[in-house]
């Protein structure tokens, strides 16, 4: 008899740290949903707000779709071309042109994307991917971009 690996974890809304400070919120794009859901949980579990979030929904809207998000995360076997496409639509929308993008990949020297914040290797240390977060979510001053 198969197996099926399930996980259930309540929405949470974005809250304010014993310190005051806002959890960092990654949207995570990605081919296969249940490694975008565990990728999810490790982040969780370093202290970010994770999501899954549909690549339909940000294509027809990324203003909302990416309402509450502060940095994307593209998943390595995503593909270029939908990668370009995606990030077209949000650098497109003044709502989100913002937004930072780390592109995880396959490739140990892949090429960084003149639209993505950062490429990161795939699988990597959680440690270097919090870095790299951190790195695109904050300006050079250390503040909030």
């Amino acid at each position: 008899m198969p197996y099926t690996l399930c996980f259930s974890r309540p929405r949470r809304k974005r809250v304010a740290s014993v310190d005051d400070t806002t959890t960092t919120a990654v949207g995570i794009i990605g081919d296969d949903p249940l490694i975008s859901q565990i990728l999810g949980l490790l982040l969780e579990g370093a202290g970010y707000e994770a999501s899954p979030l549909e690549e339909a929904a940000v294509l027809e809207d990324p203003s909302t779709a990416l309402a509450g998000v502060d940095l994307v995360l593209f998943m390595p076997l995503l593909g270029d071309e939908r990668k370009g496409e995606l990030l077209g639509v949000m650098k497109g929308d003044q709502a989100t042109a913002d937004v930072p993008v780390i592109s995880l990949s396959t490739e140990l020297n892949a090429e960084l994307d003149e639209r993505t914040d950062s490429v990161l290797p795939w699988p990597w240390s959680t440690q270097a991917l919090m870095r790299a977060i951190e790195r695109a979510v904050h300006a050079p001053g250390g503040e909030p971009s």
